[in-house]
């Protein structure tokens, strides 16, 4: 009998170095800049078709900013019970933002105004 190795082994979780930027590397220039100088805190918004690489982008912002010890909203389509805005927080991420209920919306409005008052970066991305 003759046994066959299967490669199952763990993903990976998303970085900004193991994005495959292709036509996207200006999005990841930014996002590598602000993350070791956050010298620009105005808003920042990526779209494109599913697919593009946007929530690895997202995911790996949050990734890069809690190594550093840093606390962040993040919200997307999925959060059921989104929390109030925590003014400890360096930065807010939005996600798939196109797809937000309602109440998911209000939520995000809520969180940018926040975000702006108390001088966070804002980073969100959308299929428009």
């Amino acid at each position: 009998m003759q046994q066959i190795a299967l490669d199952i082994g763990l993903s990976t979780a998303p970085t900004l170095d193991n994005y495959f930027s292709g036509p996207n590397a200006a999005a990841l220039a930014h996002l590598r800049q602000w993350l070791h100088a956050r010298a620009d805190s105005a808003p920042t918004y990526l779209w494109g078709p599913e697919g593009s690489g946007k929530s690895h982008l997202l995911q790996a912002a949050v990734a890069g900013l809690r190594a550093q010890g840093h606390s962040v909203g993040y919200l997307n389509a999925e959060t059921q019970a989104p929390p109030a805005f925590d003014e400890s927080w360096t930065a807010v991420v939005m996600d798939d933002v196109h797809l937000y209920s309602a109440q998911q919306q209000h939520v995000a409005f809520n969180w940018f105004v926040n975000a702006q008052t108390h001088q966070c970066w804002v980073l969100a991305a959308g299929a428009l």
